[in-house]
């Protein structure tokens, strides 16, 4: 395999048995990864519907106390108010780590899906298609004599530096 560039398509493609490798490297880390933030996010939405429960019964004390006229009204509002923001809090920081995980589930699926289709992409692609996936792919260049040298975005980097090892024959 070439160390340059050149036409890209070397670069940026990777023969079957390569590919196979990186295919299961990447679905074991895929999977590696999901499972800790999976369990990380199980966690932490326990705590957050245990925040919540206490909440609901301090809300519940706290209008029986009402009820009760053990509390006057101002005590009342105002407690009630903290009350409801804080749980209000609580709900919001129970939706982030739901949106993020979808976001990033969807994103590391279609990082997957381009690293399987890349090589057919690039050789099919048209001038402008090519731009677009050399701005995927390549974080920065720069010029060292005559040659463009890029900078590879993660993960393609470890796809590029599995290509031009010396171990691969590159």
């Amino acid at each position: 395999m070439r160390r340059r560039l050149g036409d890209g398509t070397r670069a940026v493609g990777f023969s079957g048995s390569e590919m196979a490798g990186v295919r299961d490297w990447f679905r074991t880390v895929l999977a590696s990864t999901t499972q800790d933030a999976q369990s990380d996010a199980r966690a932490q939405r326990a705590e957050l519907q245990r925040q919540e429960k206490l909440i609901a019964g301090q809300q519940d004390r706290l209008l029986n106390l009402r009820i009760d006229d053990q509390i006057d009204e101002m005590a009342f509002n105002r407690k009630q108010t903290e009350l409801r923001d804080r749980l209000a809090s609580i709900k919001l920081r129970a939706e982030v780590p739901d949106r993020t995980r979808d976001e990033n589930a969807e994103f590391a699926s279609q990082v997957f899906e381009l690293s399987q289709t890349l090589r057919q992409k690039w050789l099919t692609a048209d001038y402008a298609e090519k731009r677009k996936i050399r701005e995927i792919v390549w974080l920065n260049c720069r010029l060292v004599d005559a040659t463009l040298a890029p900078t590879i975005r993660k993960p393609f980097d470890v796809h590029a530096e599995g290509l031009i090892s010396k171990e691969n024959g590159g």
